[in-house]
């Protein structure tokens, strides 16, 4: 296939510009340098390839180059050696347009011991152009399609969220506007008065959660979440977690084993700790009143595996593939309907994916749900 043709079927920006600069300086002998969008001040946005023998063409990526490039992009003029404008320069420039519009500009270093450039050379640059400008609008416009179904889905997720929240937060406010009624209005026994308490205490609890988890997608949406990574002992950040969840669900079994030898992991333990009480809630609240948990870390070849599992009620298969989609409203398949899974879940795969790990749910052999989620180890991280 020629060059030519190729340029007309490669996709992505990056290809595109690659096959014009290696097709111009195999053709034509001399360095070139291609641009897609104006130069950034630091130097970046040009594709450069230098012909072997030019050993001058760095010259081509000075800041007085750039500025010819500026020029080209403002004016849609060519410029540059061997034209009347700015023709000290080290190179010739001529700009990619298509529709009136300027989509980029192709320079090619003019050396002092070669052939000046001919016209039939600029002719030639010129009908390279028009291809050039052909594949860049195809692109451009890809690129535009491809932003409007990312903002769509965007538009979906919101919905789904806003669906989430009316859903998942309507139940415990209700049971707390319940229980403190109830307390204000009727002369209760101790032992009521205790358990309605209790329950706006727990339900309180869940809101707040709730809300963390809310602002935490907040900043991974945004890209905003910060990976913290230190040498952490994989046994204490469970520990950390189990002690919270305990001090939550009282009575309740969790299972916990780790390795013999203290294994240390680079992670941000406080988020890693996150997703094992999002997992371990997730666990107690929809596996049912007399689901045991059990949560195990492993080594595996290079990386630590987490696993988190439970002997309740489980989840159905076929939703599997919903659980870690943002705000996944069809996620909640188990017998506790009043809260969801997927807002929780959704964050769990974020910051799991952000470490450099991955996470799975599956079925429990035993009756349950497990989910599993590895992280990789840096080096030696088993303590001597």
């Amino acid at each position: 296939m020629s060059s030519i043709k190729k340029l007309l079927v490669t996709r992505q920006l990056d290809g595109i510009l690659e096959l014009v600069t290696a097709y111009l300086v195999r053709l034509l002998g001399r360095s070139i340098i291609v641009y897609a969008e104006e130069p950034k001040e630091d130097g970046t946005g040009g594709t450069f390839l230098q012909e072997n023998e030019e050993t001058g063409a760095l010259a081509m990526l000075s800041p007085a180059e750039r500025a010819v490039v500026h020029w080209v992009f403002r004016s849609g003029k060519e410029a540059g050696r061997t034209t009347d404008t700015l023709s000290g320069s080290a190179g010739f420039y001529l700009p990619v347009i298509s529709g009136g519009k300027i989509l980029g500009v192709i320079g090619i270093f003019c050396d002092p011991n070669k052939e000046a450039l001919t016209q039939d050379n600029r002719l030639f640059l010129r009908m390279v152009s028009s291809q050039v400008a052909t594949s860049l609008e195809r692109q451009k416009l890809t690129d535009e399609q491809r932003q409007i179904l990312i903002e769509t889905e965007k538009e979906q997720m919101r919905s789904n969220l806003l669906r989430a929240i009316s859903h998942d937060l309507r139940t415990p406010l209700t049971g707390i506007l319940g229980a403190s009624s109830a307390l204000l209005e009727n002369q209760l026994d101790e032992t009521t008065r205790n358990k309605l308490v209790l329950d706006i205490k727990e339900d309180s609890e869940w809101l707040i959660r709730m809300v963390e988890n809310l602002l935490s997608v907040t900043r991974i949406n945004e890209g905003m979440l910060t990976i913290n990574a230190d040498l952490e002992a994989a046994e204490e950040v469970i520990g950390g977690a189990v002690r919270r969840i305990r001090s939550r669900f009282k009575n309740r079994t969790i299972h916990v084993r780790v390795p013999d030898e203290v294994v240390l992991i680079p992670m941000d333990g406080t988020l890693i700790e996150q997703v094992l009480i999002n997992l371990m809630e997730n666990a107690l609240r929809h596996g049912g009143a007399d689901a045991k948990v059990w949560v195990n870390a492993a080594f595996v070849r290079d990386e630590v595996v987490f696993t988190v599992k439970d002997d309740g009620v489980g989840i159905p298969k076929e939703r599997f593939g919903q659980l870690f989609d943002n705000f996944g409203v069809e996620a909640r398949e188990r017998v506790d309907m009043t809260r969801g899974l997927g807002i929780g879940l959704s964050i769990c795969m974020s910051i799991i994916k952000a470490h450099g790990g991955k996470m799975e749910v599956a079925e429990n052999p035993g009756g349950g749900a497990l989910f599993r989620f590895t992280l990789p180890l840096g080096g030696d991280s088993r303590a001597k």
